[in-house]
């Protein structure tokens, strides 16, 4: 069980932060750009990992993320300053995905009449810290495995974006413990010529026995769905309480049945992007009639969004 302490009780900082000038210099970009991510958590919350990967190759930018919980512990490394190829990665057959000079990659292989393979490595240094500045901290970490694909999500989050689900297989060392990944995954590549991080959203992968959800809520709207035992359930709206320890979901179908979930934090997070505070969470809890895991993520930046999905459907 995850200790107590894992979870992050203090409100996210309400001040704004200095902007930082790496950050500035794709702030309110529509120039195209491009990330990949794999997250994995395990079933019983004691480990989860998340890699993430964003490109701006018009401003030669690259922005990486890394997360590892184990056991109550939480590590983070962040960096929005490393330089950036001209070169796009995600329409070519093995796009590949890096951090020089640092050593990180995400590298991904598409082949004709099958599921992209995946496989991911870093050897980082980590701050034991939910609330980790950019940069390198004292902690050395090192992740190698690859993601196993199984099926991907058929309705669309967002355009440009594809999300596939399914198995991490690895291994982690960092802060002088070794654990192995072999938790539930999913993996997304998403393409865009839209500012990134310009809207406030509420943005949840989540999974179980014979379950996967991805879901995206914004300003107007929810979207995303449920893939359960085989069938998938697109959405029509969402419900979900603003970030917190526990959170309440409701999860509205287009085919007008609905299903209600709660989510407790088993560590919450921050990254500092432009002059704010972007909120993450590995969670555990319920979702449509079985045990869930998975990541839930907030970008508060605009108008409440929890407040106008509670108004659509007058609760």
């Amino acid at each position: 069980m995850i200790a107590r302490r894992t979870l992050l009780a203090a409100a996210p900082a309400a001040l704004a932060l200095p902007a930082r000038a790496s950050d500035l210099k794709v702030r309110g970009s529509k120039a195209y750009s491009e990330s990949a991510m794999v997250m994995t958590v395990g079933l019983d919350g004691a480990s989860a990992m998340t890699l993430r990967f964003c490109r701006f190759p018009v401003e030669g930018q690259t922005w990486l993320w890394c997360h590892v919980l184990h056991e109550g512990r939480f590590y983070a490394f962040t960096s929005h300053d490393l330089p950036c190829t001209a070169e796009r990665q995600a329409g070519l057959q093995m796009g590949r995905y890096d951090a020089a000079p640092l050593k990180a990659e995400l590298v991904r292989v598409r082949r004709p009449g099958a599921l992209p393979a995946v496989r991911l490595s870093a050897d980082l240094m980590f701050h034991e810290s939910r609330s980790a500045p950019h940069g390198p901290g004292k902690v050395p970490g090192k992740i190698t495995c690859q993601f196993l694909s199984v099926s991907p999500l058929e309705t669309r989050v967002l355009e440009g974006r594809e999300e596939i689900y399914g198995f991490v297989d690895g291994q982690v060392e960092i802060g002088g413990r070794r654990l192995t990944l072999n938790g539930l995954a999913k993996f997304h590549e998403q393409r865009q010529e839209a500012a990134r991080f310009d809207q406030p959203f509420n943005y949840a992968w989540l999974a179980g026995d014979g379950a996967n959800a991805t879901t995206l809520l914004g300003a107007r709207a929810g979207g995303g769905g449920w893939q359960l035992d085989g069938v998938e359930k697109p959405l029509a709206d969402l419900v979900v309480d603003p970030p917190g320890d526990e959170r309440r979901v409701v999860w509205k179908y287009k085919d007008g049945s609905s299903d209600t979930g709660r989510l407790k934090a088993l560590v919450r997070y921050e990254i500092p992007i432009y002059d704010r505070r972007w909120q993450g969470s590995f969670v555990k809890g319920d979702g449509p009639g079985r045990e869930v895991v998975g990541v839930m993520n907030d970008w508060t930046n605009g108008p409440d969004i929890y407040a106008a999905a509670k108004a659509r459907a007058g609760v």
